[in-house]
């Protein structure tokens, strides 16, 4: 079966790309994962804005382990969201928040000097040093004494209390948490301009591109992993009291199709051909947007025999998927342009295929015919160094912060963002694929075209990955 995402007309893309303009955790179970500790000189005194963080406090909250996230437990949790769920969670994440970006501040501290003293490092330094130590106030307020492990241990019964005292908790945690979550707001623009400083620092200095992919792979999925804790927790409170009312927070949330059954920011059953249509869209005004007079190439999908031609629905977190397909598809429509000649009226189709397998996990292949590339360039995909783009292309890394920043809560992720150059789409990329067991791979025939494959582990083998795979 093959049904296009786009009409051919070059009238209803105009349509598509007006609407975009205008639109403009419980405790699951424990790892072994303990943190090798800097040296003493390579971690000198976190500075915030009002005080000295105690660096010795950090360093304790990072050796204790991490809890890794299972999809399928918070999507219990989400099911049978209560008040005193919420309050259970709420205790795990003033547990294991601290302890994971304590983790971060070690790591952006064990920078050279000459990387950590730079402005978007001290920009990710400074926002989460703040947040560490207004999570560790918190917690020493001792405002949640009566969740204590033994209470948690014993259940719900030993919960029971005073129901305005545990909502104002609930709110005031809530409050901290979206505080939290707005100032770390542009940590991706950061993390780009960071990135391009790592080019130089590597040229300039020799320094192994394999010491700062360790670091870019535990810093990116660090953070995703606090991104998820955090706009689980919220969009879960939203939903139990204000289920009639859209999520306000941005954090990892996009807009709802009217049949989604979301919890918290999980999809059980999320259509994946719609998601598929939704990256397209984004991808294709990203496109238009770059090239100004160019119409961007189709994009179709096929369902493979075994799915019978149906729609398919799988769990995710949808915004994470949105993000990689939205990167590839905008990797295919410019390769397949640039190849033919963006003097062409028309271009090869890009096709996106979906299929299961045999243990149960979902496949969504990308096929384009924008000319492949050489071996050479294949081994690097993935470097975060590396890109595809000529290397005349500039950021204006305060421009596109600001378009962040203003970017409206219900505008689709990546309309902001540049068509090419950052330079770490298809590593964070892979990351987000391999966080909850699943992968991306991507296959290049030189003067043919690329074939990008994402696998989806299924809802039992969707557990986060702390280290890497």
């Amino acid at each position: 079966m093959r049904s296009s995402l786009r009409s051919n007309s070059n009238a209803n893309f105009l349509s598509h790309m007006r609407m975009f303009s205008t639109a403009n955790v419980s405790a699951f179970h424990y790892v072994n994962s303990d943190y090798v500790e800097q040296e003493e000189s390579a971690t000198p005194a976190v500075k915030t804005s009002s005080s000295a963080v105690d660096l010795q406090r950090i360093k304790l909250a990072a050796t204790r382990r991490e809890t890794p996230l299972s999809i399928l437990q918070c999507l219990k949790l989400g099911e049978s969201v209560s008040t005193k769920a919420l309050l259970k969670n709420l205790a795990f994440l003033n547990r294991e928040l601290p302890v994971r970006f304590a983790r971060r501040i070690l790591e952006l501290s064990g920078l050279p000097n000459d990387l950590r003293e730079t402005e978007p490092f001290q920009n990710l330094l400074r926002n989460y040093s703040l947040s560490f130590d207004e999570l560790q106030t918190y917690s020493d307020s001792n405002r949640l004494m009566f969740l204590d492990a033994d209470a948690q241990r014993r259940g719900d019964s030993e919960l029971d209390g005073d129901e305005a005292m545990e909502f104002a908790i609930q709110k005031e945690y809530a409050d901290l948490l979206q505080a939290i979550t707005n100032r770390h707001k542009q940590d991706v623009i950061f993390m780009a301009h960071g990135i391009s400083l790592f080019k130089r620092y590597q040229i300039s200095r020799n320094k192994p591109c394999e010491e700062i992919q360790r670091f870019l792979n535990s810093f990116n999925r660090g953070r995703l992993g606090i991104r998820i804790m955090v706009g689980h927790h919220l969009a879960l409170q939203h939903q139990f009291y204000h289920p009639e009312e859209p999520s306000s927070s941005a954090y990892l949330s996009m807009p709802s199709s009217a049949h989604s059954r979301r919890v918290g920011i999980i999809e059980p059953q999320c259509d994946i051909e719609a998601l598929i249509l939704r990256a397209s869209q984004s991808a294709q005004f990203v496109f238009f947007h770059h090239y100004n007079t160019v119409f961007p190439p189709n994009v179709h999908i096929e369902h493979s025999k075994e799915l019978g031609g149906k729609k398919v629905r799988f769990p995710v977190v949808p915004a994470l998927l949105h993000h990689i397909l939205f990167e590839l598809l905008k990797n295919s429509l410019r390769a397949t342009a640039e190849f033919h000649g963006l003097e062409k009226p028309s271009f090869p189709d890009i096709v996106v295929k979906l299929s299961s397998t045999s243990d149960g996990a979902l496949n969504i292949v990308i096929k384009d015919y924008g000319g492949g590339m050489p071996s050479s360039k294949e081994e690097k995909l993935f470097n975060y160094m590396f890109t595809t783009a000529s290397s005349t292309v500039y950021l204006d890394f305060p421009s596109i912060m600001t378009a962040v920043e203003k970017k409206p809560v219900n505008a689709t992720m990546g309309e902001n963002l540049p068509l090419c150059g950052f330079g770490f789409g298809l590593a964070t990329s892979r990351l987000y694929a391999r966080l909850f067991n699943g992968d991306l791979t991507i296959k290049s025939i030189i003067g043919n075209g690329t074939e990008a494959t994402i696998r989806l582990a299924r809802l039992e083998d969707q557990i986060e990955q702390l280290g890497d795979k």
